[in-house]
């Protein structure tokens, strides 16, 4: 009796299906495994000069209402809750873009900076940072540094390697936005 070549034609077809199903599977593997051992926190650091005073600069920073001339907050649909300055100033969202979240300054230090934490989904991500004012001849410097805990998702891990270049793009951006605004303010 002869064997059928039907088995052997399954065989040599599903063999190459096992082997790439295995390779994708060890490659998946070991994203998912190197994304756990990537750092799941990030800290960013950026500065500006601006010509003015701390005492001018620092009501921008101290008043979440004003945030919006300066940063994206403006773009991001969200409302007060409490008062809009100082420690406990604190402003909510649950935007479709960003999922649910908060923004609250937690510390206020007249005219050199303020700290705040920002939560998104519940706290699954947590950002922390302080902005500070230096007075510089008859400027000022500005140092924005954010503190992020991404937790132990893998794929937020793969994302903080690249949170210092797409992180520190949006705070320039934002402290260039400061810079004019000031500069706009002061020629009033």
């Amino acid at each position: 009796m002869k064997a059928s070549p039907r088995p052997r034609l399954l065989a040599a077809v599903a063999r190459p299906g096992v082997i790439v199903a295995g390779i994708l599977a060890l490659l998946a593997g070991g994203f998912v495994v190197v994304g756990i051992l990537l750092p799941g926190t990030v800290e960013v650091t950026r500065s500006v000069e601006i010509e003015a005073a701390p005492e001018a600069v620092f009501p921008l920073l101290n008043d979440l209402e004003r945030w919006a001339e300066w940063t994206p907050w403006g773009e991001v649909e969200s409302r007060l809750e409490g008062p809009s300055t100082g420690a406990g100033a604190r402003r909510v969202w649950d935007d479709p873009g960003v999922g649910p979240g908060s923004l609250a300054l937690v510390g206020s230090r007249p005219p050199s900076g303020v700290d705040y934490r920002v939560e998104v989904e519940d706290g699954a991500i947590r950002f922390e940072g302080t902005i500070s004012v230096e007075a510089k001849g008859d400027g000022s410097v500005v140092t924005w540094t954010e503190r992020a805990d991404l937790g132990w998702n893998p794929l937020l891990g793969w994302t903080a390697l690249t949170m210092d270049e797409s992180q520190g793009q949006q705070l320039q951006e934002s402290l260039d936005r400061l810079k004019a605004r000031v500069k706009a303010g002061a020629s009033h």
